[in-house]
């Protein structure tokens, strides 16, 4: 039931007080009190009646979504890699997850100190809201192609997809270029994503159609792109 489907406080209050006999109605301090006593108990029922649309993962908010996410064992803050910025010269797109920098900075060699930790925390209800959507699919254990697909545009919209690539390997694609916060995040959405146990994750970062034959595959002269899968583990501080 949600919220718009609870019943009127005052038409609650007044089905009552039409009930109260004839020779007490012209009582004005007992219709007070009962009016007050049944106000009161409408207000409970009507804070009763809301629970379960304030507990609902599409429209709850606030600390409401929280509890379910912390229910379904996905917080909001998460501990992620730190990686410390490396001497070299940029080029290309930059990677908020392995940054560059020049001279006079405080920076290290690559390879040469190890990351440190910290946390992550999901501070929008909508994309906290779409990442415990997919965490559903783990709980439920749905692993399909299609699951893992489904979850993936919970995260990331309607231009993810999911390819299954074999040998206990699949890989989940966002299918648009992610902003610098979606960069980082990126380890957690593949921490939530449904790849059953001892699949492979790979994350493809293309924004075109992939090159391919058959259904759902790009082809010549229509501006598809290589399909180009890059393992990542989502746990390790690489």
């Amino acid at each position: 039931m949600s919220s718009t489907d609870c019943p009127d406080r005052e038409a609650l209050v007044q089905a009552t007080m039409d009930r109260v006999i004839t020779q007490y109605r012209e009582s004005d301090n007992l219709l007070g009190v009962i009016r007050y006593d049944v106000g009161a108990i409408a207000d409970a029922h009507l804070a009763a009646c809301k629970i379960p649309s304030a507990f609902d993962l599409d429209t709850a908010a606030g600390e409401q979504l929280t509890f379910i996410g912390e229910r379904l064992g996905w917080p909001r803050c998460h501990c992620v890699c730190v990686t410390p910025p490396v001497f070299g010269f940029s080029c290309g797109t930059a990677n908020p997850n392995h940054i560059v920098l020049g001279f006079c900075k405080d920076v290290v060699w690559a390879d040469c100190q190890a990351g440190g930790t910290g946390d992550l925390c999901l501070a929008d209800d909508e994309v906290y809201r779409g990442y415990v959507r997919a965490r559903r699919f783990q709980v439920l254990q749905h692993y399909s192609i299609d699951d893992l697909q489904a979850a993936a545009r919970f995260i990331w919209g309607p231009s993810a997809f999911a390819v299954s690539m074999g040998r206990g390997k699949a890989c989940a694609a966002p299918g648009r270029a992610l902003t610098s916060r979606e960069e980082q995040e990126l380890p957690l959405a593949f921490r939530v994503l449904p790849f059953a146990p001892g699949i492979a994750r790979f994350v493809h970062r293309g924004v075109a159609n992939s090159f391919g034959f058959g259904s759902g595959w790009g082809g010549f002269c229509d501006g598809s792109e290589w399909f180009c899968p890059t393992f990542i583990d989502p746990l390790a501080c690489a």
